[in-house]
């Protein structure tokens, strides 16, 4: 239940949410004689329903948590025992598809499949379970070693941690399997908007890894056009995620976590 919660709470005070329930508010007030307020809410739910959709503004946010580690080439990383990888890149293969389904995240895996090649890392870790009610074939962790095999990583280079459910559970489910295995060094290998909640929360839990971020999505300092003011889904989608991890960092660290 209390995975379940923290989950969906949040819900409300993402940009869609937010705007809907505010929205939803305005239409009750409606009825009242408080219809100035309600109009006022109706407004302010529309603005920033608006302005969270609009790309000048996601790319704005999003570089707030993606550049506090820059990019690094696969070349320039520094070497170490074994590439920490962390799941949310793979949909199950439930009915009607055959295949497990690509996110926008899986250059998470082709980074750690290529950090491998370059001989970088001598092993990956590949740490990922499954939400409990959410429809599952087989743990997401043995999804994402396939496609590592696929792309030519050894299946005896590939660690498998399966039964976390959040980024709190990764941090102190690969410690355990790094203390068991003796690895002292590792390169953590997730979305740099992921990254730095990630990062405080692998600390935490007494893993102190060189970061290395990958699936960039903003750029700093890019020029903005017209139809930056523009809303986009896709926009909008970046907004989201980028409130999600302010949000999880300060609960992870109310809880200790981070």
């Amino acid at each position: 239940m209390d995975l379940f919660l923290s989950k969906l709470l949040p819900v409300a005070v993402y940009p869609l949410g937010l705007a809907l329930l505010v929205g939803l508010v305005a239409w009750l007030l409606g009825f009242t004689r408080l219809r100035r307020t309600a109009r006022t809410l109706a407004l302010l739910a529309l603005v920033g329903l608006y302005v969270t959709s609009t790309p000048v503004f996601a790319n704005w946010l999003g570089t707030r948590l993606e550049w506090r580690v820059p990019a690094v080439a696969i070349e320039d990383a520094p070497a170490a025992e074994v590439a920490v990888l962390l799941g949310g890149v793979l949909g199950q293969p439930v009915p009607p598809r055959t295949e497990a389904d690509l996110s926008g995240a899986i250059d998470r895996v082709v980074t750690a499949a290529r950090l491998y090649a370059a001989g970088k890392v001598s092993a990956i870790l590949v740490t990922a379970g499954n939400l409990p009610w959410l429809e599952a074939v087989r743990p997401e962790a043995e999804l994402i070693a396939d496609f590592l095999v696929e792309l030519g990583v050894p299946e005896a280079a590939i660690v498998l941690e399966t039964e976390s459910r959040n980024t709190h559970e990764n941090a102190v489910n690969s410690a355990a399997i790094m203390a068991e295995r003796g690895w002292t060094s590792g390169l953590l290998v997730t979305s740099a908007l992921h990254m730095p909640r990630s990062m405080a929360t692998f600390a935490a839990a007494g893993l102190e890894l060189n970061p290395f971020p990958t699936d960039f999505r903003t750029r700093p300092g890019a020029p903005a056009s017209a139809l930056d003011f523009l809303p986009d889904a896709g926009a909008l989608s970046l907004t989201t995620d980028a409130v999600k991890e302010f949000i999880g960092r300060v609960v992870y660290r109310l809880r200790g976590w981070a």
